[in-house]
């Protein structure tokens, strides 16, 4: 009797020694996955559709994709702190099937819970071409008016880009709507500074109504001029070398 407690006491042992090293072995295991989660990771290549950067409270800050807001476009949109868009850098380009380039490339920078105030942009639709920056005004507060025309042009703008309308109907597009709302009320563009679709290099200053007042240019030709115009946009005095 005594032998057969002397082995039952041995193979308690056994299985106790044996729980406790499993115990250990599974806390070292826990504790090695935790610290590679949380440790810095190095990678060689990444393949993503979408990568999202958020901040230490989690709220998403950055967003890198190829197909943004399911617009085909590629690049990066930037959130502030309250989780509203802030700006934007984004590239699109290809031709159709007749070889017609259709390309853009957008810098915005938004107004805090508006839209875009600074914007740098190219746009090529076929053999027009476009590009410079553009400064614009908008208030603070929207009208009720204004806001409602804004859903309906958000509305009909998504509408075009799934029916793949080009982008000069769809800029057409937005004329129309904007057309509606007094600029004061929604947007002014107080400044551009590029190249037109004519070819010329200019400088356009407006006045708060968003009216070209005042023309810096050099044509295609090399003629270079200034010309103040109007509120109704009518030229009131030229001058040229």
């Amino acid at each position: 009797m005594d032998k057969e407690l002397a082995t039952i006491k041995k193979s308690l042992r056994l299985i106790k020694a044996y729980a406790l090293l499993m115990t250990a072995l599974f806390v070292v295991l826990c504790f090695a996955g935790f610290t590679q989660s949380v440790s810095k990771q190095s990678f060689e290549e990444i393949t993503a559709k979408r990568i999202k950067i958020v901040d230490p409270a989690g709220k998403v800050r950055v967003i890198l994709g190829s197909n943004l807001e399911n617009a085909n476009r590629v690049g990066l949109l930037f959130y502030n702190e309250e989780g509203t868009e802030s700006g934007a850098l984004v590239y699109s380009g290809k031709r159709d099937k007749d070889g017609k380039i259709d390309a853009y490339s957008l810098l915005t920078m938004d107004q805090f819970k508006s839209d875009q105030i600074v914007v740098l942009a190219y746009d090529h639709d076929g053999d027009r071409k476009r590009y410079g920056l553009t400064i614009n005004d908008r208030p603070d507060v929207m009208s009720a008016q204004a806001d409602e025309i804004i859903r309906e042009l958000g509305q009909a703008l998504k509408q075009a880009m799934q029916s793949g309308r080009s982008s000069a109907e769809m800029d057409a597009l937005r004329r129309e709507y904007l057309s509606r709302i007094p600029a004061r009320e929604i947007v002014a563009r107080r400044l551009f500074a590029g190249r037109d679709v004519e070819g010329s290099s200019l400088v356009t200053l407006s006045d708060p109504d968003g009216k070209p007042r005042l023309r810096l240019q050099v044509d295609k030709l090399g003629q270079a001029s200034i010309v103040f115009l109007d509120p109704s946009g009518k030229t009131v005095r030229t001058i040229k070398p």
